[in-house]
């Protein structure tokens, strides 16, 4: 049975040259991506295994989702997401059946705080009665346009309406909505034609000095210490010399990067706006850890 009747339609695979954050509220912080070519997902292989080197041959664009908890438990997790990893855009997930709920209305207002772009995902029309869907998609305009949101709601139900949505959706007022069913696939090529659309919102910032926000470190068996995190400017590529820092007196030490990774790919190089994970040499896990958060290699 396709996972396409069962459900199960988040088992796509990544990666290649053009990479989009993406935040997915609503199970704490979780990378995936999919990858696109010619606005179609590219699934599973019907024999062998798919690695990363064979998805970015048949890959034109990659977008990366951070899947974030939709519990009130977890915000802090979300909010680390939103801010960490510096997404470009937000997909609010929203049960057709369920409405929306207080945890909604606090994640809603946590991307117009931060300014990231919001479109929503009406999920699940396939089990939900018509007069609830339909009462639930008024609230959702209702508090879309209020004066808190300030948003132009837009229902996509053609591919025009794509177009028009994807080409606007910089502006930050526009909020596109999508009602999906992953049981019977209505709709989802419409919300795939639209991911296929979009366009990265952070600059590359090429011409500037290399700058690495570290997220996270890691100790790993006969590498050493891990760093990962986000690139915010500049290029940074393999055995070059870096400072990090700042410690608790403000300082910055020298570091030499002697291996990247990006998705899970050695790469010889990374640039602004990517995520990686980079080997440091000569450094401890003690010393990264003490480092004032968020701390920078620059």
């Amino acid at each position: 049975m396709s996972d396409l009747w069962t459900g199960n339609t988040c088992r796509y695979v990544n990666e290649p040259n053009i990479t989009q954050r993406m935040l997915y509220i609503p199970c704490p912080k979780k990378i995936l991506s999919i990858a696109l070519l010619h606005c179609n997902v590219v699934n599973k292989p019907d024999h062998g295994t798919l690695d990363w080197v064979k998805i970015c041959e048949k890959s034109s664009k990659v977008i990366t989702f951070i899947d974030l908890a939709g519990h009130e438990r977890y915000l802090k997790t979300t909010v680390f997401g939103m801010t960490g990893h510096a997404p470009d855009f937000g997909m609010l997930m929203i049960g057709a059946n369920a409405g929306i709920v207080g945890m909604t209305k606090e994640h809603l207002g946590l991307a117009l705080a931060l300014s990231v772009p919001v479109f929503v995902v009406v999920t699940k029309i396939d089990m939900c009665p018509p007069n609830v869907l339909q009462d639930n998609l008024k609230m959702l305009i209702r508090i879309l346009k209020s004066s808190g949101c300030r948003k132009v709601p837009v229902m996509v139900k053609t591919k025009d309406d794509v177009i028009v949505s994807a080409t606007n959706f910089v502006s930050q007022r526009l909020c596109p909505i999508f009602q999906v069913s992953n049981v019977t696939g209505e709709n989802l090529q419409l919300l795939t034609m639209f991911l296929n659309l979009l366009k990265t919102r952070m600059p590359a910032h090429d011409d500037k000095p290399a700058e690495f926000q570290i997220d996270d470190t890691y100790s790993v068996p006969g590498v050493g210490t891990v760093v990962s995190g986000t690139t915010l400017a500049g290029t940074i590529r393999l055995n070059d010399t870096l400072l990090l820092g700042p410690d608790a007196l403000g300082r910055f030490a020298p570091v030499a990067v002697r291996g990247i990774h990006r998705k899970r790919m050695p790469v010889p190089e990374v640039r602004g706006g990517q995520t990686a994970s980079f080997a440091l040499k000569k450094v401890t896990l003690t010393h990264t850890r003490s480092l004032l958060a968020p701390s920078i290699i620059t």
